[in-house]
């Protein structure tokens, strides 16, 4: 299961997932890899890749990969895997949010286990009214900006660094437990910088 090399060196991406809806016009700059039901929601994309239990109509794609429903990945699992590399990626994830709680969840966990190996990347998944809802972050240094709340969990152990504007910096790297509530409702008023040891990823609530 390889893309062509033209493909897989492109360092940003659009997923479009089942829950839809249309991408914006201002992604459609960006390589699309549609996940199974996302098919709905464009008239043909770049990759298609999954096991057709959420679209049963016919694939218009320029690359498509078709598996058994008998696996033991989702196909938000195999997307990943596909375009694993060793440069950096910057993952708009459309239509992943908004349905079953526990898909959310696992969608989320297998977007962190994706940036344990690749470096320098991000992962943006937008609510179904283009919000971002979750960004989630490699390995590294970075630097953001947000105003509002804002909460920072991680999958596995890491060690954190937060500062800039916000309410409650972490001035010297602190251990960060798995779904740990030392990260819970903080607020921001413009730049954030973090220094982490590992995937995070970073929550904004809707109410500000």
């Amino acid at each position: 299961m390889k893309l062509p090399l033209e493909l897989n060196e492109n360092p940003e991406w659009v997923f479009l997932g089942p829950m839809g809806p249309e991408i914006p016009v201002s992604m459609s700059v960006h390589p699309l890899l549609c996940v199974d039901g996302g098919a709905h929601f464009t008239k043909s994309s770049d990759v298609w890749i999954g096991d057709k239990d959420s679209f049963h109509g016919e694939i218009n794609s320029k690359h498509t990969f078709h598996f058994s429903t008998h696996k033991d990945k989702s196909d938000l699992s195999l997307a990943f895997d596909l375009i694993q590399s060793q440069t950096s990626k910057t993952l708009h994830l459309w239509g992943f949010l908004g349905g079953r709680k526990d898909h959310e969840i696992f969608n989320l966990g297998e977007g962190l286990r994706f940036l344990e190996n690749q470096p320098e990347s991000l992962i943006k998944f937008y609510d179904y009214e283009g919000r971002m809802t979750f960004l989630l972050m490699s390995e590294g240094n970075w630097k953001i900006s947000h105003h509002g709340l804002f909460s920072i969990g991680c999958l596995k152990e890491v060690e954190l660094k937060l500062t800039g504007d916000c309410a409650y910096p972490l001035l010297n790297r602190s251990t960060i437990q798995p779904f740990s509530s030392h990260g819970l409702s903080n607020v921001a008023k413009g730049t954030l910088e973090i220094d982490v040891s590992g995937p995070i990823f970073i929550y904004f609530p809707e109410a500000i």
